[in-house]
């Protein structure tokens, strides 16, 4: 009687770890296809980012540019202003 009792808590012991080791190699792989996912739309997200930016930036720079122009005309007019 405790021979049998032993081999089914062998035999049970052995479903759950051949259970348990199953549906981890599963999860593994999802994990690999998520993280392909992941890095795919990574990259989309990156190179969206970089289109917004671009005309940001030029805008940016046309406003620096801009503000130069009327920095030097300010300070034309206040040079003249003291002339006269």
């Amino acid at each position: 009687m405790k021979t049998k009792n032993y081999l089914g808590a062998i035999a049970c012991s052995l479903a759950l770890f051949a259970l348990l080791t199953g549906c981890s190699e599963e999860k593994k792989e999802e994990g690999k296809s998520k993280g392909i996912i992941e890095q795919a739309s990574d990259e989309v997200a990156q190179k969206a980012v970089e289109q917004i930016n671009k005309p940001l930036e030029k805008a940016r720079a046309s406003q620096a540019l801009q503000d130069a122009q009327s920095q030097n005309l300010q300070d034309t007019v206040d040079q003249t202003e003291q002339e006269n």
